[in-house]
This record gives structure tokens, sequence and C-alpha cells, in this order.
């Protein structure tokens, strides 16, 4: 079953190397890499184009068109039957597609599946549980003492989430209203409403460095992107913020929606 993998990039050129020799290194079975880049002035574009890879593919915005519209670029050019959406400061362990895939395929009501992570928090962080320094080391050791355990979960941060043509159909894509931020929230409570689950498969542990992006960006344009994204959501969900407040919604365990775990 082929993956198609969608990175959307800007200006995060370093973190991008990393990436793509993470999933290059980790990732077995067919897979195609599609790079969404929004117009990045950082030496992004030269070095993907001196890429020789034929399972790569890039995209090039003449400007930033934010990260969910970017998104939705590659989805409508994906040619797998499973797709990922990753930022460029993720790095997989080796194994990560399959372990996603096993709980995507196992639980019919999951319509996304998300990953353990080091640097990702909430439901998704790794917790207390003392694992080595060495990010390769602690992704093996998760992936034998979690195999094949996965929970549903109200929120899955957007950093990496795994999900099949499914999700496209019953839920359409990404919103291209909220360019940066409050997306994953976004999708999160779409997936839920739809009475589906969201997922997080324990035997998968990333490692995301957080925010490489907007640590190079122009903070004022960073900080208006924003600003667009998280009115469209509180106005997009206000009924339900109002009423459930945003504890209720994704962190209290008592469900809302038909698609919430009991």
């Amino acid at each position: 079953m082929k993956t198609s993998i969608i990175i959307v990039n800007y200006n995060s050129q370093p973190a991008l190397a990393a990436c793509l020799k993470s999933l290059h290194d980790n990732t077995a079975g067919p897979i195609e890499i599609i790079v969404v880049d929004n117009h990045s002035n950082d030496g992004s574009i030269g070095y993907l184009q001196k890429i020789k890879n034929p399972a790569l593919r890039a995209i090039y915005n003449e400007s930033n068109l934010g990260f969910t519209k970017a998104c939705n670029q590659g989805i409508k050019i994906a040619q797998g039957d499973l797709l990922v959406t990753m930022n460029p400061d993720v790095l997989v362990p080796r194994g990560w597609r399959e372990r996603m895939a096993w709980h995507l395929r196992n639980n019919p009501q999951t319509l996304i599946v998300g990953p353990k992570g080091i640097g990702i928090g909430g439901r998704q962080s790794p917790g207390m549980l003392c694992y080595p320094s060495n990010p390769a080391a602690a992704a093996r050791k998760f992936a034998a003492i979690y195999h094949r355990k996965s929970e549903p979960v109200k929120l899955l941060i957007g950093c990496l989430i795994m999900f099949d043509r499914r999700m496209i159909e019953k839920i359409g894509g990404f919103d291209e209203g909220m360019p940066l931020g409050a997306d994953d929230f976004d999708l999160s409570l779409r997936v839920r409403k739809a009475g589906y689950q969201l997922r997080v498969a324990c035997d998968v542990l990333v490692h995301h460095l957080v925010h490489f992006s907007f640590n190079r960006s122009n903070p004022d344009e960073t900080k208006r992107l924003e600003e667009v994204s998280y009115h469209r959501f509180y106005d997009k969900w206000s009924a339900e913020l109002d009423r459930y407040g945003w504890k209720g919604l994704f962190e209290d365990p008592a469900p809302i929606f038909p698609g919430d775990p009991l």
C-alpha cells in the first residue's frame, strides 16, 4: 500500500534535510514524498532542486499560502492510499509507517492516527516513563513496550498525522481559513463531530524539534497569520466553546460528540 507523505516547508532547510534523511533511512514500503514550499528564502528551494530522488516531488509556491492550503495542495496530487501530513521539523523512527498504518487499519472508527512524541504535549507526550536520551533507542523501547497498543483521544497535534482517503470523503480537507495554527484543533473536532475517532499509536515515538520555521520567519507576519487562524477557529466553534469550554472539548474525559472515547 503506497503512502504519500506531504511536508509543508517554509524557511526550514536544515530541519527539512534531517527530516528527509530520517524518512529515507526509516521508512519501508512504497512511498512518495511531496514537499510544498511556501516561498522560502533560506536556500530550501535550491536544496530541493538538487535532490535526485524519483520518490520526491516538490511544489514551489510564489507566496506563503499558509500551512493548510499547502497541505491541501499536496493532498490533491497525492497518489497514495495512505496519506501523512508532517512538519519538516519531525524525525521518524524505523518502522513508524507500518505501525501507524496497523492502528488505522485495525480500528475502523478511527480516521486519523498520530504518534507519541518527544516535543509533543498532551496525551501524545511520552509521559513519565524513563527513556534513553538517544531518540532512536527511545523509539525502539516504545515500540517494544507498547507493541500494537493505541488509545482514542480528543485531540491530535498536527505535526505528524496519518489518515486514508476516508477522511477526505467524510469531512473534507484542511480548513484554509486557518493558515497558521488551530488547524489541528479544528480537524480533531470535525472528526469527532462526524462520529469518528482520533487515535494515538503508543508504539511510535517521533522527535519533534518544535516550531523550527517559526523561529526563522518574520515575527509580525507569523503573529498576523496566527491571529487570522484563531479568529476563524473561535468563530467556527463558538457554540461548542460557549457550551463546553476548552477543557470540555479537548481535555476532560467526558464524551461530547459521538466519536468521543467513553
